[in-house]
């Protein structure tokens, strides 16, 4: 009974010492009136609740509720956070402090301003709900609402929220924000602009003290005339380099070239890029574009100063290096390679190693072949062969229209391969036909030829500089002399439409 009884007295004088401990003190004032329950507080008045202590000109004291009023110079101390305001109106039961008028709370290095403030004792949490600013070392912020936990030293920012600094302006809906380390976190959709570079992004990172970010959802960088897309996007503003890591697509507006991958490099500074894993490269012609898919895509852009006094400005261009199995697809024309480079400056693109192109029903090879391109590089003009060009058509099952020469021009008009110049060591292998029935075989050789070409198809063959030719019914003519030598069929490897391009077939 004695134990029990022991006990029970324990468990009353904690419970009594901690209601003492929660009850709010006086701890100085200079003049007190009134009874017990309402106390009236003059002059250097210190309230005291736990670990805060609250300072004011005045006060009303309301011993039954625990609770106090404190007007004037009103400061409240609670560990390393020191707030100070108009008024404050703070309850111990709740441990609740309302502050109004000209607030300024600080921790640390950070100041938060506002007229309305709102602090739990209890979680360290201070908000407002009518508009604050947050200024440290090197940011100002604003919003609308913002949330404090001290104890993270975590802002939690909604409605019209602007971070600002010597750098960067950044603009958002919810933003998060570390006082101590200065990362802002972004959970909506954000702005980030800082000289020329724009940023927008729904989800990541951004180091005000370093200028690096880490970007997760719907992400896009601005750089001038670039635009840099990405689902995980980390960009360092200092360097002005990147890594795209997830659906990366690099645009330039204007040289009208899209470049994208599953992962991607980019230095803007030195204005090139780099892409691999799932390479697509687009580039916009007249009413028609160009797609192309490689292992290795190298985007460079060169500016060449002015050499003399007659060249005041400076020229910029751009370079695109595809490595390795490249294939390329255009409504008008098609190509295989290992590798290719679209020089901006001399307009011209350039396949090497192996390369083909179709155009219609014409397949064009030689040892390397060259694209000329006109009118601001909006469209091919003319193909071009240096060595061993050799052009096939397909007259049917077996047999095919074969010319070759040591090199080779194509001109075309209007997306359409309109006319065809053999140059030294002309040769020609051609069907003959009546109402579409093969009747014999011609093959000369001559210099140079001119073959010209009709919707796609070969309509005149024009000799030149002496040609030897002869005619040959179609049951005379040998079999085994069906082809040129170096002939070869490649139609197995062509690329049929723009998804084709991903399929390399030897």
């Amino acid at each position: 009974m004695n134990r029990c009884f022991l006990f029970i007295l324990g468990i009353f004088c904690f419970v009594s010492t901690f209601a003492q401990k929660t009850k709010v003190e006086i701890k100085h004032t200079d003049i007190m009136k009134g009874d017990k329950e309402v106390r009236r507080l003059y002059g250097n008045v210190i309230f005291q609740h736990e670990d805060a202590f609250m300072y004011c000109d005045s006060a009303l004291s309301y011993s039954k509720d625990n609770r106090f009023e404190a007007y004037g110079n009103v400061k409240m101390v609670n560990k390393d956070v020191t707030v100070y305001g108009d008024t404050l109106y703070y309850s111990s039961s709740s441990s609740m402090a309302s502050l109004r008028g000209d607030i300024k709370m600080v921790h640390g290095k950070m100041n938060l301003t506002t007229h309305y403030l709102d602090y739990d004792l209890k979680q360290n949490l201070g908000y407002y709900r009518n508009g604050g600013r947050i200024v440290d070392e090197t940011n100002t912020l604003t919003s609308q609402v913002g949330q404090y936990f001290v104890n993270d030293r975590m802002f939690f920012f909604k409605k019209n929220v602007e971070l600002t600094n010597q750098s960067t302006v950044m603009v958002t809906d919810t933003l998060k924000y570390k006082t101590n380390t200065e990362i802002a976190y972004f959970v909506g959709p954000t702005t980030v602009t800082s000289g020329d570079n724009e940023i927008f992004t729904e989800n990541g990172w951004y180091n005000t003290k370093t200028d690096q970010a880490h970007l997760y959802q719907n992400s896009i960088l601005n750089n001038g005339a670039k635009f840099i897309y990405g689902d995980d996007l980390f960009y360092d503003r200092v360097k002005d380099e990147g890594v795209i890591r997830k659906n990366a697509v690099v645009k330039d507006t204007v040289q009208q070239i899209i470049l994208s991958a599953q992962y991607g490099f980019f230095q803007g500074k030195q204005k090139y890029v780099f892409m691999t894993d799932s390479v697509l490269v687009i580039k916009v012609f007249n009413g028609d574009s160009l797609f192309l898919h490689s292992d290795t895509v190298m985007f460079n852009q060169y500016t060449i100063a002015p050499t003399d006094s007659l060249q005041t400005d400076s020229v910029t261009y751009e370079v695109v290096k595809a490595f390795h199995r490249t294939r390329f697809y255009k409504e008008d024309l098609q190509g295989v390679c290992d590798s290719l480079v679209y020089n901006a400056l001399d307009s011209m693109i350039y396949l090497c190693n192996g390369p083909a192109i179709w155009s219609d029903e014409n397949q064009m090879t030689g040892f390397d072949i060259r694209l000329k391109l006109a009118e601001n590089n909006t469209r091919i003009e003319k193909i071009m062969i240096e060595s061993d060009a050799f052009v096939v058509s397909q007259c049917d099952n077996d047999r095919f229209n074969q010319m070759k020469g040591k090199s080779l021009v194509g001109y075309i008009k209007n997306n359409q391969l309109v006319r065809v110049d053999i140059f030294q060591n002309g040769e020609t292998l051609y069907y003959m036909k009546d109402d579409d029935e093969v009747i014999g075989v011609n093959k000369a050789i001559c210099s140079d030829i001119s073959a010209y070409l009709k919707r796609g198809k070969i309509d005149q063959i024009v000799f030149k500089n002496k040609p030897e030719g002869t005619f040959s019914p179609l049951d005379q003519f040998p079999k085994k002399m069906s082809f040129i030598d170096n002939f070869k069929w490649l139609d197995s490897v062509r690329p049929i439409d723009a998804k084709d391009v991903f399929n390399w077939r030897e």
